[in-house]
């Protein structure tokens, strides 16, 4: 009888050392990803800087691929309509560019890579078949506002 109550004392003093080091461990496993956390928000707002880029699509078959590389841009897009296909392949200091194609089977290529530029352009297609493609940039495609309207147009622009 006397062994059984030794060895219960022994069973409960072993077992509350070891919930101690248990709920120790915790803590600093909680600690440690607390930190891990902390450090990668950091890291995210440390390469995001001010990069946005809004996509609207409303319809089917809407197709967009960007690209950009910027110190600062933001960029907005709206596909109203179907099967619309829009690439932006950009690298400047600044980018600001709103892109609207409201119709069908509209087509926006704009390519871009002059790093020491700022672009501030506005891109509207209303209608359907519309084409829009522009090379490069310059001081005069700067502020640019290009609306096209009616069915089935071209445009094409090459800046040096």
């Amino acid at each position: 009888m006397k062994r059984t109550v030794t060895f219960g004392l022994l069973m409960v003093l072993f077992s509350w050392n070891l919930q101690a080091q248990d709920e120790q461990d915790f803590k600093q496993f909680g600690l440690q990803k607390q930190q891990e956390a902390m450090q990668k928000a950091q890291k995210e707002k440390t390469f995001s800087g001010n990069n946005n880029v809004t996509i609207q699509q409303v319809g089917y078959q809407n197709y967009t691929n960007i690209a950009v590389k910027a110190q600062q841009s933001n960029i907005d897009v709206k596909q109203l309509g179907n099967q619309n296909s829009l690439e932006l392949y950009k690298n400047a200091r600044e980018i600001n560019q709103s892109l609207i194609q409201r119709g069908n089977n509209n087509n926006i290529n704009d390519f871009s890579a002059n790093p020491y530029s700022a672009s501030n352009n506005q891109i509207l297609q209303y209608g359907n078949n519309l084409n829009y493609t522009s090379y490069g940039s310059n001081s005069i495609s700067d502020d640019m506002k290009i609306i096209q309207r009616g069915n089935s147009g071209s445009l094409l622009i090459l800046n040096r």
